[in-house]
């Protein structure tokens, strides 16, 4: 399995997160960064050729739950981590409310199952992307507590599921994300050049980091 780019800053930070490598999240899947998946490796029973091929991947995808706070956080980051939720937590409940401008899963998630209800939404404007890793890191951490049934700041994380429905959308504006984050760049350059296009209408606005819009071609 070929990876590249920020997938490879992924890689870098779970096995940084679990402790199997030292090394910097630069994206970039040179001798440190195999040496990390080597002893990843060898710590799971896997051949120990530092080729994430589909055995290794396979049992990386045990730890997709876990929300990474140190990379960019585009829809792809964020699309590994929700599969990773439904194993992890397959009492969150997923669903899509509805598809971004260029296609991509507008994706929602639920905790809980009580009366009481509240919404979060997170990255409407695009270059506010962290939000989505917050909000996601929430739900890893109050996910996590319902399952070990502790508690997250004082609360019973179950007394919470029970009395309240949660409704997360973590991402509302992914076309936009995925552009400040430098994904668009990369794998839709005819999208990049359209909004830069645009961009040049407002030179005192940075381009791509001061995006806020979405990328509605019409």
């Amino acid at each position: 399995m070929a990876l590249i780019g920020v997938i490879v800053e992924y890689l870098q930070s779970i096995l940084k997160t679990l402790g199997f490598h030292k090394g910097k999240i630069d994206g970039i899947f040179g001798n440190q960064t195999k040496n990390s998946v080597i002893i990843f490796q060898r710590n799971f029973g896997i051949p120990q050729d530092g080729i994430v091929g589909n055995q290794t991947w396979n049992k990386l995808s045990n730890y997709f739950y876990i929300v990474p706070t140190d990379i960019s956080y585009g829809s792809n980051i964020l699309s590994i981590n929700l599969e990773g939720f439904a194993h992890k937590f397959p009492f969150l409940e997923q669903g899509n409310i509805g598809y971004s401008a260029l296609g991509k899963n507008l994706k929602y998630l639920k905790f809980g199952v009580g009366q009481k209800q509240v919404f979060y939404s997170a990255s409407i404007h695009a270059n506010e992307w962290i939000n989505s890793v917050l909000l996601m890191k929430f739900l890893e951490n109050l996910s996590t507590s319902y399952l070990n049934n502790s508690t997250i700041w004082g609360y019973p994380a179950r007394t919470l599921f029970n009395n309240y429905s949660l409704y997360v959308v973590p991402m509302s504006n992914p076309d936009g994300v995925d552009l400040v984050v430098g994904n668009t760049q990369k794998y839709l350059p005819n999208i990049y050049a359209h909004a830069k296009s645009i961009s040049a209408n407002y030179p005192q606005i940075p381009f791509p980091n001061g995006w806020k819009a979405n990328i509605n071609r019409d």
